[in-house]
């Protein structure tokens, strides 16, 4: 068999030719503009490293406070104990390994102990275990105060970690138990290891990241990630005394509003050195994390905006917009054109299974070929549905279950037959037009076949006003006799229910006889070659419907739903239904007679049945 190929595939390598008059058109064009688009490139990689940089600190910042917010979770549902260390010990060592860019994550309870997972520069994990008692520990107290404050994830500002030698960012989530104060989680991001992610998301291509704590000191910078700076009494360096030039410098740069007019919060500067040199300050305030504002930004070298060095980077960009665009435009062609087809192979699949309720119509298309698909195969549905009108559905499905047409074969098997009957139905439909006789039977004959599908019998066919169903075929299934009396007092109970809400409409009631036996029937398909019908036929039909009959003939007329089944049905369901005898059936052609017994209703316990008599009330 042929690989296929995809729609969606076949037309990017076809825009590939597109790509390329693309890329040939963007060096045409940017010999010619590039003077014009320095300042509008300068502009865009400013909004990009931005971004990014914005964008991954965010990331990062937010997971800590998803990491301290789940591990307060699970203590709060009690799914982790403070008192049980080696579990807590397992659960703070799984969210540090799960999160590479946090130093470290603990428990502070209001005894004063501590748990927590530290994560030192060379990689290694190690546990640590303290308590205070009545020792205060100034930063333990902060934690602890400004959880019992907070409702949710909290920043503090950055402080000293003495077994770390640097500062760590740490935020901050209550545990609370009955709305009380049970300890205080909180993790924590080094300076180093905040400066090596900035590092990592400005990229290496000269820039020079920092984030700044308020403006005036600095929380990360590629310097901090090699050598620590802080103190306890200084955790971050001032920016005034910092070793990066651009920053020390920064109050005293040119401002360039004009390169960086975006709109997005970006602002640049220019610091200029005594040698002539040059670079260029790009930052943006962020909020969100503690009660003082941040400053993002990174420092570049004006050198590599020069005009002449814009050409080769504007090439690149117009060869990856003009891709870029080639393949989006194939996507969405080729989606476009698989749509309809995925759709209507999705609704054939519907189709082999006969779930036609849950499908719609294909909509119309502009495509001439694909319009034709939508209206041939919504002719066929409209087909199937009026066909299947006419044959059972639950049938249909259990014979194409069954694998091929001639795997039913006609054969005799064990099974529990119901007959129904509507008592004096003859006089109702004298009183009703013929249009409202076939509404009235519709609905009856609806509630009938869903009891006995949600019983898993099989609708055999409609006689005038009654129906015959069978249980234990095509597919062969236990408890046939119980199924098949449960359908029953469904049956009576719908019954009972839709005959209340007739007589509050003024509209006649039906009374419903039912007849139930089990035994030996040929069951198949039965017919001539031009109609074959899936049905049963045998003796134990003909006793099912006399004992349809004898519950007219010899229980009261009034009564809404009467169940008659034979002596075989109720031995063998007599544990766990009532029934009442009311005589023996002699029916034409057998030479024993058959105890016919009224089914009254399910047992309130079940209790094993000590002889045949038990099934007698």
């Amino acid at each position: 068999m042929p690989r296929s190929v995809s729609l969606s595939a076949l037309l990017i390598v076809a825009f590939g030719g597109l790509v390329s008059l693309g890329v040939a058109a963007a060096v045409a064009i940017g010999w010619t503009v590039v003077r014009d688009l320095t300042f509008s490139l300068v502009r865009e990689r400013a909004s990009q490293t931005i971004e990014r940089l914005e964008q991954g600190v965010v990331e990062h910042l937010e997971q800590a406070e998803r990491d301290v917010w789940a591990l307060a979770a699970l203590i709060e549902q009690g799914r982790v104990s403070l008192n049980d260390e080696a579990l807590l010990d397992t659960t703070l060592r799984a969210l540090l390994a799960s999160h590479t860019e946090l130093t470290g994550i603990g428990v502070a309870s209001l005894d004063r102990s501590v748990h927590a997972v530290l994560r030192r520069r060379d990689g290694s994990i190690e546990s640590h275990r303290e308590r205070w008692g009545f020792n205060r520990d100034p930063a333990l107290e902060t934690r602890l105060e400004r959880a019992a404050a907070a409702s949710g994830p909290v920043w503090l500002e950055p402080a000293y970690g003495g077994r770390l030698g640097e500062a760590v960012l740490m935020v901050v989530h209550p545990v609370r138990r009955d709305g009380l104060l049970v300890a205080a989680v909180s993790a924590g991001i080094s300076v180093g290891r905040l400066s090596a992610l900035v590092e990592g998301l400005a990229g290496a291509d000269g820039t020079r990241p920092f984030v700044l704590f308020g403006g005036d000191r600095v929380l990360a910078h590629p310097l901090l990630r090699l050598v620590p700076t802080a103190s306890r009494s200084e955790p971050l360096v001032p920016v005034g005394r910092f070793a990066d030039p651009a920053l020390r410098r920064l109050e005293e740069g040119e401002p360039i509003p004009a390169l960086l007019s975006d709109g997005a919060g970006v602002r640049g500067a220019r610091v200029r050195y005594p040698d002539g040199r040059s670079e260029l300050v790009i930052a943006k305030d962020i909020t969100g994390f503690g009660e003082v504002p941040w400053t993002i930004g990174f420092v570049l070298p004006e050198v590599f905006i020069h005009p002449l060095l814009a050409p080769m980077r504007l090439f690149a960009f117009a060869a990856l917009a003009i891709a870029a665009v080639a393949v989006i435009l194939a996507v969405l062609l080729g989606r476009t054109l698989a749509r309809p087809v995925t759709r209507a192979t999705a609704a054939v699949e519907r189709i082999s299974s006969l779930e036609l309720d849950r499908l719609e119509p294909l909509p119309p298309s502009r495509l001439r070929e694909l319009d034709a698909l939508a209206r041939a195969f919504n002719a066929m549905l409209a087909t199937l549905r009026a066909f299947a009108t006419y044959v059972p559905k639950s049938l249909v499905q259990r014979l194409i279950r069954a694998g091929r047409p001639d795997a039913v074969p006609s054969r005799e098997r064990d099974l529990a037959v119901m007959f129904t009957d509507i008592q004096g139905f003859t006089a109702i439909a004298e009183q009703l037009p013929p249009a409202e006789v076939a509404q009235l039977l519709n609905e009856h004959f609806t509630i009938l076949a869903r009891c006995v599908e949600d019983e898993g019998g099989t609708v055999d066919k409609y006689l005038g006003d009654g129906m015959l169903a069978f249980w234990g075929a095509p597919e062969k299934i236990k408890n046939r006799a119980l199924r098949a009396c449960r359908a029953a007092l469904a049956i009576r109970r719908a019954i009972e229910a839709d005959n209340a809400r007739k007589r509050a409409r003024g509209e006649p009631t039906l009374r419903l006889r039912i007849g139930i036996h089990r035994g030996p029937l040929v069951v198949g398909n039965i017919g001539a070659p031009g109609k074959v019908d899936y049905t049963v036929v045998g003796d134990t039909v003909n006793v099912a419907q006399r004992l349809m009959e004898l519950g007219r003939e010899r229980l009261s007329p009034t009564r809404e739903v009467a169940i008659v089944v034979s002596e075989a049905v109720a031995r063998e369901t007599a544990t766990a239904l009532r029934f009442a005898e009311i005589g023996v059936l002699a029916p034409r052609g057998r030479e024993a007679p058959v105890h016919a017994f009224e089914l009254l209703g399910e047992r309130a316990a079940v209790a094993p049945a000590a002889h045949t008599g038990a099934a007698a009330e």
